[in-house]
């Protein structure tokens, strides 16, 4: 277990509880052994996750950065990017006029796991690319496809719900990841 980055991470967590600023300063992503402890909160984690992504995409609209939003706010013990947002903010439905790419929630959960766990240079990406694809099981599981078209028609529109789940998937992922949630 790579001890420096699990106490950035306690301290961005307890620096969280305790309601001081967390800073992305120093924060160089999480690793294949690393683990975070959230206690008991996982569960809770999971459904702010869900709650803010849906509530988010109802309130302000734009998938992409919604996600991204959502991730942030309830994975709290990770320091946020104004920038990672900021970047998200173009990416919304298939980032182009005819929703024929990506879902934006689907991207957004990739930019955000990518924030977590990818590289600041051009090292190893296997673990982010790892927790996306599983992402991916869940829309394919769901909806047959990570299409925005494809993903809107099988809910009749209703982009705050996906962004929702998708939220809530990528939460359940990365805390299976790092947190041991799921596991016995």
């Amino acid at each position: 277990m790579r001890l420096a980055g699990l106490l950035i991470v306690s301290t961005f967590a307890s620096q969280r509880a305790e309601g001081t600023e967390k800073s992305e300063a120093g924060f160089t992503g999480l690793r294949e052994n690393d683990r975070v402890d959230v206690g008991t909160r996982c569960a809770d984690i999971i459904e702010k996750a869900y709650k803010l992504g849906y509530d988010y995409e109802k309130g302000h609209g734009g998938c992409c950065r919604c996600t991204v939003a959502a991730l942030q706010n309830a994975m709290d013990f990770v320091p946020s990017s104004k920038g990672l947002f900021r970047a998200a903010s173009c990416l919304d439905g298939g980032a182009t006029p005819t929703a024929a790419q990506n879902c934006g929630s689907f991207t957004g959960a990739g930019m955000f796991i990518g924030w977590m766990c990818g590289r600041e240079d051009f090292g190893n990406t296997t673990l982010s690319h790892k927790l996306i694809r599983e992402v991916f099981q869940y829309f394919e599981k769901e909806y047959g496809s990570v299409l925005c078209k494809d993903v809107r028609k099988k809910v009749d529109g209703n982009c705050p719900e996906v962004v929702g789940r998708a939220c809530k998937w990528t939460a359940e992922v990365l805390l299976r990841r790092f947190a041991h949630y799921g596991r016995k």
